[in-house]
C-alpha cells in the first residue's frame, strides 16, 4: 500500500455500510424538504392570487403579471419560454384554458397550482442533484476545517466572493459556503480550492490542494498558479452520491478523472473520497493504494476516515 492509511486495512473497510446508507438517504430527504419550502410557498402565493383576481379560467389572459409562472403551470419551461414569441405564448395559454382548465369548472385554480407546483418539482429534482454534490463538498470542508482548528493552524476561507474570511469569525453557515481554504502549517502556505478548471486536464478537478496562496480565486489570481505544476500537491475526486445505483458509474467518472491527471502530473499526491462505495468498488479503490496509483482514499459516510483523510491532508 503507497502509505499507511488508518481504519483502512482490507477492501471490505471501504464499502458503505447499510446504516451509512440510510442515514446518507435520510440527510437528502431533509436537505430535499428544506429545500423545497420556498417552492411551495410560491404555490401558496399563486394560489391566493388567482383565487382574489379571477372568476373563471378565462380570466387568467388578462394576469399580465404572472403570465410566467401560468406558462410554467401549461407545461412550458422556463429556458423554452425564452424560445417562442408573445404571440406563441398567448396562443399556448389559450389552448390551455380550453383543453385543461375548462373541463375543470370551478376547481380550475386548484389544477392550476397542482400543474405549476409539479413544474416546480422538476426544477427542484434537478437542484438536488447538484445539491448531492454540494452536500460532499460541504461535509469535507467542514472536517477540514475541524483538523485545522485541532492543530491550531491559522486559516482562512473563501466563500467565492468578496474577501478572504479569517477561520476565527467563521460561522458554520460560512463554512459550508466554503469554495476555498487556506492554512499555513507552520511557514509553509496551502490552499485548498474545490471544483476548479485545471490546464492540462481540462475539466474541472473536484478539489486541489497549491503551495501557493491566491489574493483571490477568480482566474485572474489563480491562472498563475494553474499554470506551474509546481505549485501543485494533492488532487483528488469527490463523489458525494449515496445511492449504490450510481455507485459503479461515479467510481467510472473518478476514475478517468484520475487517470487524467496521472497522465499530466508526475509529481502530485492523488486521492479519491466516495459516499457510495460497494464491493467490486472497494477492492479496485484498495488495489489501487496498493501499487501507489492512489495516495489515500476514504469513505465519505465513515466519519473516522474522513477525519483521518483530513489529518493527512492538512499536513501535506
Amino acid at each position: 500500500m503507497a502509505a499507511f492509511l488508518p481504519y483502512i486495512s482490507r477492501a471490505e473497510d471501504f464499502v458503505t455500510t447499510p446504516e451509512a446508507r440510510r442515514n446518507g438517504f435520510l440527510e437528502i430527504a431533509l436537505r430535499r424538504n428544506a429545500e423545497s419550502i420556498p417552492y411551495l410557498e410560491q404555490g401558496k402565493a399563486l394560489w391566493a392570487k388567482l383565487n382574489s383576481e379571477t372568476n373563471s379560467c378565462d380570466d387568467i389572459m388578462n394576469q399580465v403579471d404572472i403570465r410566467e409562472a401560468l406558462l410554467l403551470a401549461s407545461g412550458l419551461s422556463v429556458k423554452a419560454q425564452c424560445h417562442l414569441t408573445v404571440d406563441d405564448k398567448t396562443k399556448l395559454l389559450e389552448e390551455f384554458v380550453d383543453r385543461v382548465l375548462r373541463p375543470c369548472g370551478n376547481k380550475y385554480v386548484d389544477e392550476i397550482v397542482y400543474r405549476y407546483l409539479l413544474a416546480l418539482g422538476d426544477q427542484l429534482g434537478g437542484k438536488m442533484r447538484n445539491i448531492i454534490g454540494k452536500i460532499a463538498v460541504e461535509k469535507l470542508s467542514r472536517k477540514i476545517i475541524a483538523q485545522l482548528r485541532v492543530y491550531g493552524f491559522p486559516f482562512e476561507i473563501h466563500r467565492g466572493e468578496g474577501k478572504w474570511m479569517n477561520g476565527q469569525n467563521c460561522l458554520p453557515n460560512d463554512e459550508s459556503a466554503a469554495k476555498a481554504i487556506r492554512w499555513k502549517n507552520g511557514n509553509y502556505p496551502r490552499m485548498l480550492i474545490h471544483n476548479t478548471n485545471i490546464p492540462g486536464v481540462s475539466k474541472n478537478v473536484d478539489f486541489v490542494v497549491f503551495n501557493q496562496f491566491a489574493e483571490a480565486i477568480d482566474k485572474k489570481h489563480l491562472e498563475p498558479i494553474l499554470k506551474d505544476y509546481k505549485n501543485y500537491i494533492v488532487m483528488g475526486e469527490l463523489k458525494g452520491g449515496i445511492d449504490p445505483a450510481g455507485a459503479d458509474e461515479h467510481w467510472k467518472t473518478a476514475r478517468a478523472a484520475l487517470d487524467r491527471i496521472r497522465s499530466s502530473f508526475k509529481k502530485v499526491y492523488i486521492a479519491f473520497i466516495g459516499g457510495a462505495i460497494e464491493k467490486a468498488m472497494a477492492e479496485e479503490i484498495y488495489s489501487q493504494l496498493q501499487t501507489g496509483m492512489l495516495d489515500y482514499a476514504a469513505n465519505l459516510t465513515n466519519d473516522n476516515q474522513l477525519s483521518s483523510f483530513c489529518d493527512w491532508l492538512v499536513n501535506q
